[in-house]
């Protein structure tokens, strides 16, 4: 790869790992809500006597009243070095093997299966770079207050001790297996939003969109995969907080299980089908704020870098 290329890739790594801290910092808040309610094993409803919280209303006051305001950027500290990590890592491996596919005559010709697979192998390779920072973000939202880890160093050391390698990893099933559809679903559905806009625009093939098109696209992008794959982000979670029972006393009836198949089927038949879907208003509210400001943010960030410092 000549000096050029190289160049691209940097720019797109540094573009990339800064749009994820503007974003998670942003979006942080909606987090706390989605795996909270994510991790609820009673149900979300108002005609619930036993729940802790029984709507998202309910559970923005509950947790303000319960424990403040700075309460919703609970493990915002590992949620942002996982953004940085995550985003470095998905455009960085992204921009270098698409530029690889572009040289294979099929994946030339074929725009949207090599967005898509592009976007898979990328995701699934950053999720594997980040899981440990995920599990120390879930269960540092999931915990008391007072009680559990008191930041993301002590997370790490407790759970390597406790745990071992195995508990930094729990929930990487289900992890790796919606990594490749929602990235690669988003990467493709992002472009293909793109193209089905220039055909109503009647823009070229290869134009710049408008900041507008851009927001509304990533916005469908991030909502359209978010609602294929979302049991499989509830399963992670709830595997994440395996054997971190005791320091989440105030939350109900601890969830217990052993694996993805065993979370995903008692979730269906102690709490029902809807309950897979729990805490998908925060999840699609996070989802297309993210996505919506994600790649408007990443392509003017790249234009920027390649309008001031232009590659030699």
């Amino acid at each position: 790869m000549d000096r050029k290329k190289n160049e691209q890739v940097h720019y797109a790594a540094l573009c990339g790992g800064l749009t994820g801290c503007i974003t998670r910092f942003v979006c942080q808040p909606l987090d706390v809500l989605k795996i909270r309610l994510q991790l609820q094993a009673e149900p979300i409803s108002t005609y619930s006597a036993v729940s802790k919280y029984r709507s998202v209303p309910h559970a923005i006051a509950c947790i303000y009243k319960e424990e403040g305001l700075l309460a919703f950027w609970k493990g915002h500290n590992p949620a942002q070095v996982l953004s940085l990590l995550y985003g470095v890592a998905q455009f960085s491996f992204y921009e270098r093997f698409n530029g690889l596919l572009r040289e294979v005559p099929y994946f030339e010709e074929h725009n949207r299966t090599r967005n898509f697979f592009c976007g898979a192998v990328s995701g699934t390779y950053a999720a594997l770079v980040i899981m440990p920072l995920d599990v120390i973000r879930t269960r540092m939202v999931a915990q008391d207050s007072g009680r559990g880890y008191r930041n993301a160093f002590h997370a790490i050391s407790e759970i390597s001790r406790k745990e071992g390698v195995r508990g930094l990893y729990r929930g990487l099933g289900p992890a790796i297996l919606q990594v490749a559809p929602l990235t690669g679903g988003q990467f493709m559905f992002y472009n293909m939003f793109g193209s089905v806009y220039r055909s109503f625009a009647t823009l070229p093939d290869n134009s710049q969109l408008p900041p507008t098109a851009l927001l509304v696209c990533g916005a469908l992008a991030g909502l359209s995969t978010k609602l294929i794959v979302y049991p499989l982000d509830l399963a992670k979670k709830r595997l994440q907080i395996q054997g971190f029972a005791k320091d989440r006393q105030t939350f109900g009836k601890h969830f217990v299980c052993k694996g993805i198949f065993q979370c995903l089927f008692a979730v269906t038949t102690n709490e029902g089908f809807r309950s897979l879907y729990k805490g998908l208003i925060p999840t699609l509210l996070k989802a297309g704020a993210t996505s919506a400001m994600y790649f408007p943010i990443y392509d003017m960030l790249l234009r920027f870098l390649n309008t001031n410092f232009p590659k030699r």
